[in-house]
């Protein structure tokens, strides 16, 4: 494959972030990342070393010219791109948490998913893994899972040197986060049983904001999120996603609302942003589900585990501005015990109705992507016509067409067919719970310690 030299993106909103490439992945990613802060000023500070990896040239720069191919030969097709966050998977027991399989063998088998119930019906859309540390052998297993489509890879450094800006006091957050972490290793993944560590909170950052501006998803207008480990898709799709969003001029789609707790950071952090912009307009419907009688957080927020999203959105000037109003106050980092940290829902919750009105907000039937979360790690999946093998062989025992899986709630027949825009939102009070099987709708309140996306 040829890699191209230089790559000069246009972005809506006057963003023009550049990647070049070359045998000096350290050089090439500071070009790039500087390029985004002389537009998003702070992204620099924001991003620390996170973008700085030595794949550059094999990973980014390979990625971006095959999206590129994909969407030349099927451009009437939105550009869109499902993207996952790898969780560590060459660490040992704290990367398999008890589990029979790492993380691979689960991304293998949702790309199998992928491919079998959405690219292989409605179209080749890119697959972009972020990970840190997905090895050859593990890359190659799960991009052979993708026949209609392709994998991509952006490896990304979540490392505490890396990732951690330097704004943050790091002793500080060391206190709050250091007993989750196995001889307070804080680039390590967090001990199971444990509540959210460092990794966890690094990655509620990474997509409350700095994934908008992926160097791979700089190439995309559209994002389809799902988790790489302890979810599954239960059936085909019924539709392309992107195209039914696009048409009809939707920016953010959601399948269910759920609560865990309160932020009293994110509300001074909010209340500080409403002072210094007092003319900005937030719209009223999407902010009544999630605030108390006193205009304050609730505790409520979009399960966006499975969320998709229209980027331009999230890449404007207002909204960088929101996230660094926000990240400035802690609210992501700090927090000594369970829930004290901000989560990327609950920011997006809040984030949204300064970006958009009732009207632009998706809640996408059930069926409409067959989809459950949380389930344990190693539960089989179900796609008929793929067969992962564990790696290093070339033999499948795997009967994945014989899932226990409980699917979604099912709708009536017709329900795909209609439009759930939210007038007023006042339907958003009523909290469904379609994703997981009644034995885990307990666990789903608190679901955001469970999930296993990167802790």
């Amino acid at each position: 494959m040829s890699i191209p030299h230089l790559v000069v993106m246009s972005i809506p909103h006057h963003l023009n972030p550049v990647v070049t490439c070359g045998a000096e992945p350290d050089k090439h990613a500071d070009i790039f990342v500087h390029s985004i802060d002389n537009q998003r000023p702070g992204f620099a500070a924001a991003s620390g070393r996170l973008w700085h990896t030595s794949s550059w040239l094999n990973e980014t720069c390979a990625g971006v010219q095959r999206i590129q191919e994909l969407q030349a030969k099927q451009p009437t097709k939105p550009r869109g791109a499902v993207t996952i966050l790898a969780f560590q998977a060459t660490c040992g027991e704290d990367c398999t948490r008890g589990n029979k399989h790492d993380q691979s063998w689960n991304i293998a088998n949702m790309a199998a998913a992928l491919d079998e119930h959405f690219f292989s019906h409605h179209g080749a859309y890119p697959l972009v893994v972020h990970h840190e540390d997905l090895t050859d052998a593990q890359q190659q297993r799960i991009s052979d899972q993708v026949r209609s489509s392709a994998v991509v890879w952006q490896r990304v450094n979540f490392s505490v040197d890396a990732a951690l800006p330097k704004y943050y006091d790091y002793a500080a957050v060391f206190r709050d986060v250091n007993l989750s972490h196995r001889g307070g290793n804080l680039s390590s993944p967090s001990m199971r049983g444990t509540f959210h560590g460092f990794g966890y909170r690094t990655m509620c950052r990474f997509y409350a904001a700095l994934v908008m501006f992926s160097p791979l998803l700089l190439q995309v207008d559209w994002y389809l999120r799902v988790d790489g480990g302890d979810s599954r898709i239960t059936s085909a799709w019924p539709k392309d996603v992107f195209a039914h969003l696009q048409a009809r001029h939707y920016a953010y789609a959601y399948e269910t609302i759920s609560k865990a707790a309160s932020s009293s950071r994110l509300d001074g952090a909010l209340r500080s942003f409403n002072q210094a912009n007092p003319h900005l307009k937030v719209d009223a419907a999407l902010r009544l589900p999630f605030v108390n009688s006193r205009g304050e957080y609730n505790g409520r927020y979009y399960y966006n585990n499975l969320e998709v999203v229209r980027l331009h959105v999230f890449r404007t000037r207002l909204h960088w501005r929101l996230f660094m109003a926000v990240e400035h106050s802690g609210a992501f980092m700090h927090g000594p015990t369970y829930k004290q940290n901000l989560g990327d829902a609950d920011y997006r919750s809040m984030a949204l109705p300064y970006l958009l009105n009732a009207s632009q907000v998706f809640q996408m039937p059930a069926r409409m992507i067959p989809y459950s979360h949380p389930v344990p790690w190693d539960l089989p999946y179900r796609h008929a016509s793929h067969c992962v093998p564990e790696l290093g062989s070339t033999v499948c025992t795997q009967k994945s067409s014989k899932s226990p899986l409980q699917p979604p709630r099912q709708r009536s027949p017709h329900s795909i067919k209609q439009e759930h825009r939210l007038p007023g939102f006042a339907a958003a009070h009523q909290i469904k719970r379609q994703h997981a099987p009644a034995t885990a709708r307990t666990r789903i309140r608190s679901s955001r310690s469970t999930r296993l996306t990167r802790d």
